[in-house]
């Protein structure tokens, strides 16, 4: 999957205390991928219409009503990012990888059965816990040389904030105060006016984490062990930080360098989003017979309210006939406080059951049928949401918030999303599989992306133990900074995100 990742550029443009957020902020918080149990994870989560698992919570809660006895859960597990970046603007640039790992708790929560096998209602059933969403644990670097510089941009702006009188404390008011802008003959110049096709060293280091815990309260019922029906009252609890690094150096050959006046230049920026949000999730699961299994579930939009701090620093080093000057700045610290609604989540499911059978066997030429402890189920799921449904609301910026959901609407389309999974029971062991296929969330963009899963179990009328492993690969292009005139710089990124889980469960009836 390729999309341009727009958070690399900071925003400041609608006051110096307000960040404005963007389509790729959008994105990220409402594109999903739950974490769950184990052997959800190891069955390519396509567990809607399976049930008894206790990441069905946050995806079909109908599932909640197999259950037959209580149960506690407790998934940890280990999440990796490899990413690999590649400046394309420099041809003789190389990919750099970077990893990083993150210890995470996938889920964990407690199920109470209330089983009536006397009654039409079989079973009222409750569970309470967490299950992770998202997952922004990801470090990445790249470097190389070509011609443009993040000045052009903070240029930019400040000519756009001259004509509205004001000036952002957190960009071009930081170049002002550094001297990598200045005034001259009633102009905005810099030091790359004169060679605006001199080779410019770029770096930056961007160091994200955080993730999204969806708290969950649910209900189910078993209607005469042919119909299911719950619901889930979710809480996501949003927490996502980023740190970035970027400098720019002249190293040209020449005594003066490739840019007359400068050296070098540094820019960071710090960024802590945080809040919570409430939805509601509906499910059903209809038994058609003994071996099929059909599911369907409804989301309602995820009311998020959100609080942005952030802050950023620049220096800038540059030599003129007085010698070599050295001046840094920081911003204020910025905060601004606003609500994001995602789109309507719809899924579909269907699972088909492989019941413990009978194998014929010779025996002195006869035909015995003898009880094999074999069984499993293959499970499917389809999904559809329309990214461009996202909605942010501000208070007090009308315009700023209209501008920024038609942003979303003309960059943001539908996607459907395709979970397979499968698993197969020996007498007490568990082996499983999965796949996912997911459509690119970008207009115009008709790639996919794909993601692998496996998974082991050791099962016990009293306790279980899970292990699984899903593997996702994405491509993605990168911009370190935005600018309409100059150069768009443009890093290549690939990444492999690896993620180990364990599930250690136990059941009492």
């Amino acid at each position: 999957m390729k999309y341009t990742i727009a958070f690399a550029a900071l925003f400041f443009c609608f006051s110096g205390t307000m960040r404005a957020q963007n389509f790729s902020d959008a994105l990220r918080l409402s594109n999903f991928q739950v974490g769950g149990t184990a052997r959800s994870i190891g069955a390519g989560s396509a567990m809607g219409a399976m049930g008894a698992d206790f990441s069905v919570m946050s995806t079909n809660p109908a599932g909640l009503g197999w259950y037959r006895g209580s149960e506690f859960v407790i998934s940890p597990g280990v999440f990796n990012a490899s990413t690999t970046s590649r400046l394309l603007n420099d041809d003789n640039g190389t990919g750099i990888e970077e990893n990083r790992a993150n210890f995470n708790l996938n889920t964990f929560g407690v199920v109470f059965a209330n089983a009536n096998t006397n009654r039409d209602w079989r079973a009222t059933n409750f569970a309470i816990g967490v299950n992770r969403l998202a997952n922004f644990h990801q470090d990445f670097y790249f470097e190389g040389s070509s011609p443009g510089s993040i000045v052009n941009r903070f240029q930019e702006q400040a000519n756009s904030e001259r004509n509205s009188g004001f000036e952002s404390g957190f960009e071009s008011g930081l170049a002002f105060d550094v001297g990598a802008l200045f005034i001259d003959n009633d102009s905005i110049v810099s030091d790359f006016d004169t060679t605006p096709n001199a080779d410019v060293f770029k770096r930056q280091d961007v160091f994200t984490s955080g993730a999204i815990n969806e708290f969950v309260l649910s209900f189910a019922g078993n209607y005469k062990e042919r119909l299911m029906i719950g619901g889930t009252i979710g809480v996501p609890i949003i927490r996502y930080e980023v740190e970035k690094e970027y400098r720019e150096e002249d190293r040209g050959v020449e005594e003066d360098g490739n840019i007359p006046f400068f050296n070098a230049l540094t820019y960071n920026e710090n960024l802590s989003t945080s809040g919570t949000g409430v939805n509601l999730k509906l499910g059903a699961i209809y038994r058609a017979n003994q071996m099929l299994r059909l599911g369907m579930a409804v989301h309602s939009p995820t009311f998020m309210r959100l609080d942005d701090v952030y802050t950023a620093s620049m220096g800038y080093n540059y030599r003129d006939q007085t010698g070599v000057n050295d001046f840094s700045s920081q911003s204020p610290d910025g905060s601004f406080e606003y609500r994001l609604q995602t789109p309507w989540r719809f899924i579909g499911s269907a699972g088909l059951i492989i019941n413990n059978g009978s194998l014929r066997r010779a025996d002195n030429n006869r035909d015995l049928k003898v009880r094999s402890p074999r069984g499993g189920f293959l499970s499917a799921e389809i999904e559809y949401l329309n990214y461009g449904d996202n909605q942010f609301r501000y208070e007090s910026f009308g315009d700023a918030e209209r501008e920024v959901n038609a942003a979303i609407a003309d960059e943001l389309t539908s996607a459907w999303n395709l979970r397979l999974g499968g698993e197969y029971a020996y007498d007490q062991f568990r082996v499983r599989a999965g796949y996912t296929l997911q459509q690119s969330p970008l207009q115009g963009d008709d790639a996919t992306n794909s993601i692998i899963s496996a998974g082991l179990g050791l099962h016990k009328k009293t306790f279980f133990l899970d292990m699984a492993y899903r593997r996702q690969m994405n491509e993605a292009l990168y911009t370190p900074y935005l600018t309409f005139d100059a150069p768009e710089q443009l890093v290549e990124q690939q990444s492999n995100l690896g993620q180990i889980v364990f599930t250690l469960g136990f059941r009492w009836f």
